[in-house]
């Protein structure tokens, strides 16, 4: 495990190649291009799921560059020339059609292939038509279709044109999204048959997601715009994975039985775990969510320490409207740390949350337009305990926490969170802001920690037996560290742990300055990485050892009690996405 946490962290930080060869003389072929006008867009997509085409063809017009690779299935940055359509001379995963291919009659001739080492001949073909209907924009889908549990060679490329929306939702603080079902069957892990659209804890979002048949497609819904965690899942309650976006995150290798992913060679350790990924879906956006086979993925076969490659049903998001930059909007939610106090939220006088909210639970989020608000938190009485400007910018996301200071008062803080999963390197105290140091993962595991006691001065928080946290950066683990009552960490604020090997126990130390982690707080319950989970009785008896998503962690009570009704130190997880 320590191993497969080194080739995470390797695979996260791992920058671009640097190093170039010199030569005596100098060896470059510039070649002009023509500049083509700027090119208007037909309402036809081409999305190319199935063998990977690199190729395109319209009208017998080449737009891409036609070169073979390097080795089988790997372009190496020699053997890639721009095209004049493509910037990479391949055809990528998804492609609009310019109008100026679509002919009078409103059809054009699509021919789609790959390219093998060693040859310049077009391998697997695909020839189709498509037509435009302006009033009804349609995605071509090319997809890998039919039983594929023994043979690639039962797997074909399918065709299915699936209608689209490129209207905005009704709601401009909305989304919409459908679930687009072109799932196989059998599967080599079972992951087949009627699929559910469901949040990061199991929850089926609507009917209308929901046990949408293979080979059909559910209407758009709406929803508040914001980050989720959406998964699919089969009727027989099984989850199937996303497909990997970022390959430096080494998240493909997976129980053939099960898709779940694993670590270390033979014998491998199932995380029970399934990939899907973190994202944040913007105000007016419109969006797919689609189900084929991909061979994205590797298992390990018994006795042996080499992989092999794997199709799987498996998910990818797909963006139907391009995303615009979200200026407008941002996100708040009320976090109750008052012990034995509920209490009720609002912003502008408009309630945050229905009833009462109760000690150590979070409400829904509220979207907010840009600009100055005021959060107001009344106890169950109506007595105002505390009030708040807040200047809300696009984008942002904020927790209202209400906790009691060292003397009883309460406090209200707002915090804001990141739930992007962008993260930057400092240069270790050279001035340097990070900003040439961005970094990105799909499927964060990140936990911000408070220290929001009445009478523990400074808390350090720690892994089993005093083991201090690193997650996969070290210099993070300063987040969990010499937390004062209060203090609110704004530089790297989050300890980002790996998804696959996730965080075990979590335990509180009474820390000092100078002295690391300090004394073990008995009286505080210890967490475990199984109470990251919302709901256990979604994975029917195959509970994975934690959930990832975006996490606070905030101590909360008192060591000493005073009164009756005073609530003891605990510490209380609060979830920021869905």
């Amino acid at each position: 495990m320590i191993m497969q946490a080194v080739k995470y962290c390797l695979a996260i930080l791992l920058l671009s190649g640097l190093w170039s060869c010199q030569k005596s003389k100098p060896d470059f072929l510039f070649e002009e291009q023509p500049q083509l006008p700027p090119l208007t867009s037909s309402t036809v997509r081409i999305m190319n799921m199935g063998r990977k085409a690199t190729e395109l063809l319209i009208n017998d017009t080449l737009l891409t560059s036609r070169i073979s690779p390097n080795i089988e299935g790997l372009y190496l940055d020699a053997q890639t020339r721009a095209s004049l359509y493509f910037p990479s001379g391949r055809m990528g995963s998804s492609y609009t059609i310019p109008q100026r291919f679509i002919r009078q009659d409103g059809t054009a001739h699509i021919k789609i292939a790959s390219m093998i080492y060693g040859s310049k001949d077009l391998v697997y073909p695909k020839d189709f038509d498509i037509r435009e209907d302006v009033n009804n924009p349609t995605d071509y889908y090319n997809v890998l279709f039919g039983a594929h549990n023994s043979s690639e060679a039962v797997l074909v490329d399918s065709l299915f044109a699936v209608p689209r929306k490129i209207s905005p939702p009704a709601n401009p603080e909305h989304f919409r999204i459908r679930l687009l079902n072109l799932g196989s069957a059998p599967d080599m892990a079972s992951l087949e048959g009627n699929m559910s659209l469901v949040l990061a804890d199991g929850t089926k979002i609507n009917p209308v997601t929901t046990s949408v048949a293979p080979g059909k497609y559910s209407d758009y819904i709406e929803l508040p715009y914001g980050t989720y965690q959406f998964k699919v899942m089969t009727d027989d309650g099984r989850i199937i994975p996303g497909v990997p976006v970022n390959s430096e995150e080494q998240l493909k290798t997976v129980n053939s039985a099960t898709g779940t992913l694993v670590t270390g060679n033979n014998p491998v350790v199932d995380k029970m775990i399934t990939y899907a990924p973190i994202r944040t879906f913007q105000p007016g956006g419109v969006y797919t969510i689609m189900v084929c086979a991909n061979y994205v993925f590797d298992y390990y076969q018994a006795g042996s320490n080499m992989t092999t490659p794997l199709a799987l049903n498996s998910f990818r998001i797909i963006t139907d409207v391009n995303e615009s930059q979200n200026i407008t909007y941002g996100r708040i939610q009320a976090v109750n740390a008052m012990p034995n106090t509920g209490v009720s939220v609002s912003v502008d006088n408009m309630p945050l949350n229905e009833g009462t909210l109760a000690f150590g639970k979070s409400s829904s989020y509220k979207t907010l337009i840009t600009g100055t608000h005021t959060v107001t938190i009344k106890d169950a009485t109506g007595n105002k305990l505390a009030e708040q400007q807040l200047s809300v910018s696009g984008s942002t996301n904020y927790s209202a926490w209400l906790y009691p200071d060292a003397g009883g008062k309460p406090v209200l803080k707002l915090i804001a969170n990141n739930l992007s999963g962008s993260f930057y390197l400092n240069s270790g105290g050279k001035g340097d802001d990070g900003s040439n140091n961005q970094y990105a993962v799909t499927m964060p595991y990140w936990i911000r920690f408070l220290n929001l006691s009445t009478d523990v001065p400074e808390v350090t928080f720690t892994e089993a037996n005093g083991d201090l946290l690193k997650g996969y950066l070290t210099f993070n683990a300063t987040a969990s560290q010499h937390l004062r009552q209060g203090q609110v960490v704004i530089e790297q604020p989050y300890v980002l742990f790996s998804p696959v090997l996730g965080l075990n126990k979590l335990m509180a130390y009474a820390s000092q300055p100078g002295v690391l982690p300090g004394d073990w707080i008995r009286d505080i319950p210890v967490l475990n990485g199984s109470d990251f989970i919302a709901k256990p009785d979604l994975y029917k008896g195959m509970l994975p050892g934690y959930e990832t998503g975006f996490y606070t962690v905030a101590l909360t009570g008192s060591l000493h009690p005073k009164n009756p009704g005073d609530a003891p130190a605990r510490l209380i997880i609060i979830k920021h996405n869905q």
